[in-house]
């Protein structure tokens, strides 16, 4: 589970020691109430796959093992 924050943060790690940022930047969490949008946003949601997962007798790799594979995938076409 991750936040959009959380989600920036990984992003910006995976890519400095991918050498694909030479800095970082600043990342910073706002609530969602600061960042208004046409539809209503409930305050907590959550897509819970494991049962999905449980069935089919598969749990994927951590969210953050397939980041970094896209980004690997990305740098080499560069």
């Amino acid at each position: 589970m991750a936040s959009w924050y959380d989600f920036a943060v990984a992003i910006q790690e995976e890519a400095l020691a991918l050498g694909i940022l030479e800095c970082t930047v600043p990342v910073i969490p706002i609530a969602t109430a600061d960042y208004p949008t046409p539809a209503a946003r409930p305050v907590f949601s959550l897509l819970d796959c494991s049962k999905t997962w449980k069935k089919l007798e598969n749990i994927p790799a951590h969210w953050r093992v397939n980041l970094r594979k896209m980004l690997i995938e990305e740098k080499a076409l560069a």
